[in-house]
């Protein structure tokens, strides 16, 4: 819901993400360097290698977490694929899911994006940043209804 392919290799690159799943598999595959191919037909196509396979299921677990933790502050507000797509959290999508795909998150620069992209959420959840219209507040006058009590009012 949050997290898009297209969008990610957008904002990140497919250089980025070569150079990423090269770092977290050069172990796995060896001498046999990803390529952007392999990028592109594990994200927006159908794989057909046991590596872009790999590549798919790196990049579907990484925006499995995203998609969960952006949920977790979000999911009171009941938003519309059409509404996300107009608010920052595609941005903020992008902030996490290059945190969650890099090879080194100990990286300082990876880790303030992180942070910052948290905050932003925190200040989504809490109302500072508005990104759903408030429903329309209910007019005309209030109607009330006696009390029904049990109380003996006499006899007080």
């Amino acid at each position: 819901m949050f997290v898009n392919a297209q969008h990610t290799i957008n904002t990140l690159s497919v250089k980025l993400l070569v150079e990423y799943a090269n770092g977290r598999f050069s172990l796995v595959y060896g001498s046999q360097e990803i390529t952007a191919e392999d990028i592109e037909n594990a994200l927006l196509a159908t794989p057909e290698t046991d590596i872009q396979t790999t590549v798919l299921n790196w990049f579907d677990t990484a925006s499995t977490n995203v998609n969960n933790t952006i949920m977790g502050y979000v999911a009171k507000l009941e938003l519309t694929q059409a509404e996300v797509d107009a608010s920052p959290l595609l941005g903020i999508a992008a902030d996490l899911m290059r945190y969650e795909l890099c090879n080194n998150d100990a990286d300082e620069g990876l880790m303030l994006r992180r942070k910052n992209a948290m905050l932003e959420l925190g200040k989504i959840e809490a109302g500072t940043i508005q990104i759903k219209a408030p429903s329309p507040m209910a007019s005309g006058p209030i109607q009330t209804k006696p009390l029904a009590s049990n109380f003996d009012w006499q006899r007080y």
